[in-house]
């Protein structure tokens, strides 16, 4: 009887057993702002299961270890492994930005799908293949329509978007731009990101025009880069790149999640030889994040980027220097090995509260800039503080989101001149203490309706700046000391959008600004010229976004004309010497387009192309400087086109991309009597990735210009002649050059 028993008891166990099942549950978000992904499939056991409308999943497991595999159409597909039943399982897929409607953007604050955005915004594409040949910045926005920078060196690069900032001599002016919440344009409107890496970033989205109340109305737009999260546990990341003209580039990067502590750490040194005489570069970079969440509404984060850089500074070509030698530099320039060294800090705090009703962040940051320039003509020293406070709340509602917040700056900046420095004979030029005060106050609605099928939106910025000028020591001139401010500047702006099936309509007019910085608000006798206005301007736009049916084909295209009034250009009075005059009218009308194509899909192989354009007509209305008109002429220093495509091959952990790169005809000068030849580049690029147990691998190999095209990839506008010498208006473009690099995920 004990036996039976025992054998009974014995086999119900093992049957019950072998019928128990594990049950494992989990969401499926996409990497970049965590939004729910719904319709993923999932394969378990030759069975496929689906993640609802939160992205939530539900699965009974017979047995551990499992494999799981996420796959969807629109992301890259997720193999895992599990070893034991979890019911908190999170499973991030990264989006292949092949469908243009379903990327997640956040250039307007509100994370949202671009289907139901009511401005032209664009992504930097694959960004994460970017990385790994240890891509440039300013390369990377060159492939955004719309957008064109003229690249003269690694640390020198001016944007332009729409024409905007094309006639800012050196620099990149009248565009905003963010690391997350924090501004980094400085108090005169001008930016420099040419000297970060692409590593910290997870997206980066370009909003093309003034059609952001949140973001400052500026004229060309505003650039917003979302570092990146962390997602494991603990992570560390290898990247050493080798490439032409001498130059490494090693990032070493580890993320640890402790609780509720998120922490990132990583160090980037980059240093070449350079392409040209007098190029050497050396940049090394350091980044830090740590974020506590105190609890589930509420955290607080700290970011430090420091930069710390030394380069020598080619300078521009004259025309037969350019065609004859283009690897060398300008005489002046090399004869004194002249150049930059600086350092840069950024530190920010930021709060978040985050609810069902309402979400907001604040942000306290702190900016140093510390330079030596060595020119031919003077040594200069800048010195730059900036304290700032950026605020910005949002309440929900069923059908109804609304921002409201505040922007405000104060930059201390002190620049000296010597000749002769640092020598017995040395000579003090200028002393000079620059505040700068800059104050803007905003607010944005965005109202659906239609179940959300039909979305209006309105946004106003008042804009307030004021500049004190002190004029401490020079040579010739007394003791100065100005101030400069205007009343306040109010921007707003209106938009629709409507969802037709596989598509989007959207509609927008909006208004922008950009402020004269200090040169240009100064007359040749070094006063203030209270006359000076800011430019204005209104934005017309139309855009088209969607898809085909069987989502073969993905496109945004958007129509806009913009005119712009006091326009403000720099006349050049000496050799380091501009004056600011409001000159007349440009109108801006152009064409942008994107469109994806998926030419074969079948078991893990894949080739797609893609396709950006831009196309403008813009012109001078009203343009009379120094006496001559130049109404009706095209603007100077914005190509007539661009244009880029990239055929790309994926067979299961191999990608090749081969791509064209093309630019029109730029004009040099305001007369129109020069230009710059159009010109197109092709590249090739070959990624392939594998597995050393639990090591992830990838190496990366490219060839840039393949059929070694002769080009100028940036000029100066209205070049003067010094001396009995040509005008120097160009910088060569690199000849065919070569990258490898070996990244390693631990």
């Amino acid at each position: 009887m004990k036996l039976k028993s025992f054998l009974l008891c014995f086999f119900l166990i093992i049957f019950f057993k072998s019928n128990s099942q594990s049950v494992i549950k989990g969401i499926v978000i996409e990497n970049i702002y965590k939004s729910p992904i719904n319709k993923v499939e999932i394969y378990y056991n030759n069975k496929s299961f689906f993640s609802n409308i939160n992205g939530e999943f539900e699965i009974k497991i017979k047995s551990f270890p499992t494999k799981l595999i996420f796959k969807d159409f629109r992301y890259f597909s997720k193999e895992i492994e599990l070893k034991s039943e979890t019911q908190d399982l999170k499973i991030q897929l990264t989006n292949k930005g092949f469908l243009l409607d379903q990327i997640i953007i956040k250039s307007d604050i509100n994370k949202q799908k671009s289907k139901s955005v009511s401005i032209s915004t664009s992504t930097i594409k694959d960004l994460n293949l970017k990385k790994l040949e240890g891509e440039f910045i300013g390369k990377s926005l060159n492939e955004i329509p719309g957008v064109f920078v003229h690249s003269a060196a690694l640390n020198t690069n001016r944007i332009t978007i729409r024409g905007m900032g094309s006639r800012s001599p050196y620099t990149s002016n009248k565009i905003k731009a963010f690391i997350n919440n924090i501004p980094l344009t400085n108090g005169v409107g001008e930016i420099s990101i040419e000297d970060l890496g692409l590593n910290i970033f997870d997206q980066i989205e370009i909003s093309k025009g003034p059609n952001s109340s949140i973001y400052g109305s500026g004229l060309g737009g505003s650039i917003y880069m979302k570092t990146k999260d962390v997602v494991q546990k603990e992570n560390i990341k290898i990247l050493s790149s080798i490439k032409s003209y001498g130059t490494y580039q090693n990032n070493f990067s580890f993320t640890k999640k402790i609780k509720k502590i998120k922490t990132i750490f990583e160090i980037e040194k980059l240093k070449s030889n350079g392409y040209r005489d007098n190029n050497n570069y050396d940049n090394l970079r350091f980044f830090g994040f740590i974020n506590y969440e105190i609890s589930k509404k509420l955290s607080i984060n700290y970011l430090q980027n420091n930069i710390k850089l030394n380069a020598l500074i080619p300078s521009s070509l004259s025309y037969d220097n350019y065609i004859i030698e283009p690897s060398s530099a300008a005489y002046s320039w090399r004869n004194i090995k002249g150049g930059e060294d600086y350092k840069k800090n950024l530190s920010s705090l930021t709060f978040e509260v985050n609810t069902n009703k309402y979400s907001s962040k604040s942000s306290l940051y702190y900016k140093n800039f510390n330079s030596d320039e060595n020119r031919p003509f003077n040594f200069l020293i800048e010195d730059s503080k900036t304290n700032g406070l950026r605020h910005v709340s949002t309440i929900f509602n069923d059908n109804l989101i609304f921002n409201i917040g505040i922007d405000y700056s104060l930059e201390n900046y002190n620049w000296k001149t010597y000749r002769f420095y640092n020598t017995e004979n040395q000579v003090n030029i200028n002393n000079q203490i620059e505040k700068r005060f800059n104050f803007s106050l905003f607010a944005q609605g965005k109202y659906n309706l239609n179940n959300d099928k039909t979305s209006f939106q309105f946004g106003i910025s008042s804009n307030k700046i004021k500049y004190n000028w002190d004029l401490l020591d020079s040579v010739n001139d007394p003791l100065i000391s100005q101030k400069y401010s205007y009343d306040n500047i109010l921007s707003p702006r209106i938009s629709m959008n409507q969802k037709i099936k596989n598509q989007s309509i959207f509609l927008n007019i909006s208004h922008g600004y950009s402020s004269p910085n200090i040169d240009e608000t100064l007359d040749e006798n070094g006063l203030v010229n209270p006359n000076i206005q800011p430019e204005t301007g209104w934005n017309y736009e139309i855009g088209l976004i969607g898809t085909n049916r069987n989502k073969i084909i993905s496109y945004n295209i958007s129509l806009y004309f913009m005119s712009i009034k006091n326009l403000l250009v720099a006349q050049r009075t000496s050799i380091d010497t501009y004056v600011g005059v409001n000159a007349g009218k440009t109108s801006h009308p152009g064409i942008e387009g994107e469109f994806n194509l998926l030419l074969f899909q079948n078991n893990g192989k894949e080739i797609t192309l893609e396709t950006n354009f831009f196309k403008n007509w813009y012109k001078f209305i009203e343009f009379d400087n120094l006496g001559i008109n130049y109404s009706g002429n095209l603007l100077t220093g914005v190509p007539s086109y661009t244009f880029t495509s990239n055929l790309k091959f994926r067979i299961n952990k191999l990608t090749s991309i081969l791509s064209i790169n093309g630019v029109g005809e730029t004009p040099m000068n305001d007369g129109n009597t020069l230009f710059n030849k159009k010109y197109s580049t092709i590249n090739f690029k070959l990624f392939k990735s594998f597995n050393i147990e639990n090591i992830k691998a990838t190496i990366s190999f490219g060839i840039n210009n393949l059929l070694d095209e002769a080009y100028a990839s940036g000029i100066v506008i209205n070049a003067k002649s010094f001396g009995g010498n040509q005008p120097r208006y160009y910088y060569p473009g690199l000849p065919r050059n070569y990258f490898i690099s070996l990244f390693i995920n631990i």
